[in-house]
């Protein structure tokens, strides 16, 4: 969600920006700060971030606050330098609810990206597999390794593709496989339902090059299932993955 404030500057709707590390992908367990937008293009089942659908849903899970934070693109590329001074490796997490939706995209594209890709950031868009990554894909290019730490410059886009148990899978874009990089990711969420394996196996066969990585959906997947489903497809780039910071802090913590 975007406004324009009394300056004639664009500002974007944010949840909230925080520190913390980082949960789950290449990066898991990585000091990372994150920056959660407003809105979504989805409605899944399971999600864990419903504060960012509406603005109830928001007052309810934050009665604390009166509105979100609105924050130009300097504003947000400011308060990350101050956050991460003194970081060995600068890196920010682009989350929400969907930091790529389509009402953020000129915002993202032409304010905020820029700042940190100049910057030099290790950049993770986590984003959902039903937008359209090819004008970030055309401006920005890949994010490439540029150590033996495994540490990025650059955009990794981090895609959460919706199979079926979601509800979402219908709005998933599959010309994306053919765009992503073997930096990129691709993560799905899986449970005990079989269309949720067809599905999958039509994910692992697409010839994308992205890196793929398998989360239960918990308590509606018998956990067994998924490295034995890994161990059967070896010949694969899939790994296993379970949200760390759960662990750490409670489920339901928020800003964690």
């Amino acid at each position: 969600m975007i406004r324009i404030n009394s300056n004639g500057e664009k500002e974007i709707a944010l949840i909230n920006i925080f520190e913390s590390i980082n949960g789950e992908g290449y990066a898991a367990g990585k000091p990372t700060v994150f920056i959660r937008t407003f809105g979504c293009n989805l409605r899944c089942s399971f999600c864990d971030t419903k504060e960012c659908w509406s603005q109830e849903n928001f007052s309810k899970v934050y009665p604390e606050k009166s509105d979100f934070m609105w924050l130009t693109a300097k504003q947000i590329f400011d308060k990350v330098e101050e956050m991460e001074s003194n970081y060995i490796s600068k890196s920010i997490c682009l989350t929400g609810g969907e930091p790529l939706h389509l009402l953020n995209k000129e915002f993202m594209l032409n304010e905020l990206l820029p700042l940190f890709v100049n910057a030099h950031y290790d950049i993770g868009i986590e984003t959902d597999g039903g937008i359209d990554y090819k004008n970030y894909k055309e401006k920005f290019g890949d994010s490439k390794i540029i150590n033996s730490h495994g540490d990025r410059e650059g955009i990794t886009i981090i895609a959460d593709y919706k199979l079926p148990h979601s509800g979402m899978n219908k709005f998933m874009i599959k010309d994306n496989f053919k765009i992503y990089s073997d930096t990129d990711l691709i993560k799905m969420v899986i449970s005990d339902d079989k269309e949720d394996w067809e599905e999958l196996d039509n994910v692992i066969n697409s010839n994308t090059k992205a890196s793929l990585y398998l989360s239960p959906c918990f308590g509606e997947v018998t956990m067994s299932k998924i490295p034995e489903y890994i161990l059967n497809h070896k010949d694969k780039y899939i790994r296993a993955q379970l949200q760390i910071h759960k662990y750490f802090w409670s489920p339901t913590k928020k800003d964690v």
